[in-house]
């Protein structure tokens, strides 16, 4: 079952979320009108809350979580490509933390950023709203373009569209 409780915690989830029947939601885990987790992908609270904002995806194979006394939370429009990772962080709205790439505990990454496919940000940075941060240490590279903030945009919408046609073929997925 993909949606269970943990330490006396059940996740909260709005009526309109859509979670792969292949997914875990794990203990006090929030997610918002419109957010979704996609296949073999785990939202787990181990200690501390963990809250998905309105309208955000989780994508394939991507792993949220909490640390005790260090919550996790994606803002409303955030996406996580595939195979990302953020562990006991703030994502503020509408970041794009593209494919593969890793969040580290205690991180603050600004409205509006992206972490580029690989990128992994190291453990209690903060990154400025509207940067494009790239590589294994997490450089800020440069603002994001217009162009760049566009396609965050327009990538939760999509994916706020194809949680609803999954949802009216599997179900809720729990």
């Amino acid at each position: 079952m993909p949606i269970r409780a943990d330490g006396g915690k059940e996740p909260r989830l709005a009526p309109d979320v859509f979670v792969a029947p292949n997914a875990e939601v794990v203990g006090d885990v929030e997610m918002a009108a419109q957010s979704s987790v996609w296949y073999s992908s785990v939202i787990r609270a181990n200690g501390a809350p963990v809250s998905l904002g309105v309208g955000t995806d989780v994508q394939d194979n991507s792993v949220v979580d909490s640390f005790p006394g260090q919550p996790c939370r994606l803002g409303n429009g955030t996406s996580l490509g595939h195979g990302a990772a953020v562990h006991a962080s703030t994502v503020e709205d509408n970041v794009l933390v593209a494919m593969n790439a890793t969040v580290m505990p205690g991180c603050t990454i600004g409205a509006g950023s992206i972490v580029a496919a690989n990128a992994r940000v190291p453990p209690g940075t903060t990154v400025r709203p509207g940067s494009l941060v790239i590589g294994g240490e997490g450089r800020i590279l440069r603002p994001v373009s217009d162009a760049e903030h566009a396609r965050i945009l327009s990538t939760g919408a999509r994916y706020v569209e194809l949680a609803a046609e999954h949802r009216d073929v599997v179900g809720r997925g729990w």
